[in-house]
């Protein structure tokens, strides 16, 4: 019995010591969004705080990169990162529940690892700079997919992925 609560204490302090490293790695207006979006202003974050989390609010907030630790949001169904700078989606393909995803003038270039997030029901891709959207038509749960105003696509390029695309 000793030995089984022991086992137990680890196991408990190496969960504890996971969620922090994940929490430090999700910078501040990051957890901001998540607090905001669990209404819990103070307090400690735990991991089925984090389990909770369905909708995330990352637009226009000077974002670089995707956050990392983002994948520990196992329940992450809506994703804003509309507005922020220069942005890569690099680590978004672990987001595998995510059925909307708002991209929306961030400079993206490139789609690869969306082609990932099959569950994705909405997806705007506008005002960016895309030059090539192959794989988007693994997207077959898409009900709403935003492409204006992205400059390097060609015509042809989109009228091939409407045809792949369900109706």
């Amino acid at each position: 019995m000793e030995a089984r609560a022991e086992a137990e204490r680890v196991a408990a302090a190496k969960r504890r010591e996971g969620l922090e490293k994940a929490l430090d790695r999700i910078k501040d207006p990051v957890e901001k969004a998540i607090r905001g979006s669990l209404e819990l202003p103070t307090g400690e974050l735990t991991e089925a705080d984090l389990e909770k989390v369905t909708r995330l609010d990352l637009a226009y907030k000077q974002l670089t990169d995707v956050p990392k630790g983002l994948e520990k949001l196992t329940q992450l169904k809506g994703l804003k990162l509309d507005g922020n700078r220069r942005i890569s989606v690099k680590g978004l393909e672990k987001l595998t529940q995510l059925k909307y995803l708002d991209l929306s003038f961030i400079q993206l270039t490139s789609v690869k690892g969306l082609e990932k997030l099959t569950q994705l029901e909405f997806l705007s891709l506008q005002t960016n700079k895309l030059t090539d959207i192959k794989g988007l038509e693994k997207l077959t749960q898409l009900k709403m997919l935003y492409l204006d105003s992205n400059p390097d696509l060609t015509k042809a390029q989109i009228a091939e992925l409407q045809k792949a695309l369900p109706k």
